[in-house]
């Protein structure tokens, strides 16, 4: 008691100095271009269903990628369930994820009885590696998830090949990566189906929501049934959402983000049962206090129509800051090789790269970037449980255990001139 005490009051401390930091960087940035307006159509989706809304995001969400079916759920994670349901995956089979990857989706692997396999990371990409891959696949393999991280195409084609003649089916992890190409090619279009997430630190923020994407017609008819038996959070989680997004817009931006912090701490003591966020399958546990899966909520599809309105401009100004960032950063540091492959064509979420002390990086860029959103940092992230609990072994991944301590991460979902003052910041601490 006397050292989680300690640690709360560190933690304090901590969110008040942020309060006063001008300017202070987060990895979620809160929808301030919306007018008022805009607000008033958003809100009055809130607890009622709208298909023709639903549809037409799911839509337009599908022509970004190309000419396949979206089916969208609440989260990435639902509609991965979803999936895996519908190609009846069951217990004593084996899904490979990678091991630098989110809590959520072993929990869904989890909860249709199957076990995830962790297969560990290509340095050169930070995403999935075929040759790890092949290294764990074994006559229980039913499906291999190929993740595509920080908007940094995967190595994909030699997964595509091992896939296809093991004649396993391949889900893309395209959660972290909206836009990005390998040799043309739009990522989500080289497995059987492809899963995104629009959760509010994802290339598109509508707060929470996943889409699968797939071009196999049976499949996502399949999976329209799966979403129709689905039920809508409930309303009251809809309006905990709202809120949390109006809290957002008002105080995810740089100028006001420290307060941001200071607020999320004290919701997380005070305010445990009323989080807005799906929060309950981060650890091994198979119980939430909400329907799972679950429809998207019809506001945050008519938020998410928004955001897609403004896509072309954003993916151009994000691939200008990672521009940017290696010109100026870049060459001071060795950031992994993709970034450098004339091959790929990135639309970055975030700049990343692991470095020797990294976390003496970390604790300086602190004053002036959220660094407790540094992603994969251990293989997998945010576990509420140990790893062991979620079958993973220590040694399993151990190149993600060698890079993961000393990750760096800066934001590319800012505007340009944001994206400069983290430049300058950032190149006074050496």
């Amino acid at each position: 008691m006397i050292l989680k005490n300690v640690k709360r009051f560190g933690l304090l401390t901590q969110a008040i100095f942020s309060w006063f930091r001008r300017p202070y960087f987060s990895f979620v940035q809160g929808h301030v271009y919306l007018l008022k307006e805009e607000l008033s159509e958003i809100k009055r989706y809130v607890g009622k269903y709208s298909e023709s809304t639903i549809v037409e995001f799911e839509n337009r969400y599908g022509y970004l990628i190309g000419s396949g079916q979206v089916i969208s759920f609440a989260a990435g994670r639902m509609g991965f369930f979803a999936l895996m349901r519908v190609a009846e995956v069951k217990s004593g089979d084996e899904i490979i994820l990678q091991g630098a990857t989110c809590s959520v989706m072993a929990n869904a692997i989890l909860r249709v009885g199957a076990t995830p396999i962790y297969a560990d990371i290509d340095p050169n990409t930070f995403g999935s590696c075929a040759q790890a891959i092949e290294r764990v696949i074994t006559p229980k393999t039913r499906m291999i998830v190929a993740q595509h991280s920080f908007g940094i195409p995967c190595n994909i084609k030699p997964i595509v090949e091992l896939a296809h003649s093991k004649k396993i089916f391949l889900l893309e992890d395209c959660a972290l990566t909206l836009g990005s190409k390998v040799s043309g090619k739009k990522v989500g279009n080289f497995g059987d189906a492809a899963l995104f997430s629009t959760d509010h630190s994802k290339p598109i923020n509508t707060l929470i929501g996943g889409l699968v994407y797939t071009k196999n017609n049976s499949l996502a008819t399949l999976l329209r049934k799966e979403q129709k038996n689905s039920k809508d959070l409930p309303e009251k989680k809809q309006k905990q959402l709202w809120n949390q997004f109006l809290l957002e817009r008002k105080f995810c931006r740089p100028e006001k983000y420290g307060k941001m912090v200071l607020k999320n701490i004290l919701t997380s003591w005070f305010k445990r049962n009323n989080q807005p966020f799906l929060s309950d399958d981060f650890s091994v546990e198979i119980k939430t206090n909400y329907p799972y899966p679950a429809r998207m909520p019809s506001f945050l599809a008519y938020l998410g129509l928004k955001e897609i309105q403004r896509w072309p401009i954003v993916q151009e100004e994000r691939k200008n800051i990672l521009k940017s960032y290696k010109t100026r950063i870049g060459s001071g540091i060795q950031l992994p090789k993709a970034y450098y492959d004339p091959l790929l064509d990135i639309v970055p979420l975030r700049l990343a790269w692991s470095q020797k002390e990294g976390l003496k990086l970390r604790r300086k860029m602190s004053r002036f970037i959220d660094t407790s959103w540094t992603w994969f940092m251990q293989p997998i992230v945010p576990a509420g449980d140990k790893l062991a609990n979620f079958g993973y072994q220590a040694g399993d991944c151990p190149l993600s255990e060698q890079i993961g301590p000393n990750m760096i991460n800066l934001p590319c979902n800012i505007s340009i001139p944001w994206a400069k003052k983290i430049t300058e910041i950032f190149q006074t601490l050496n």
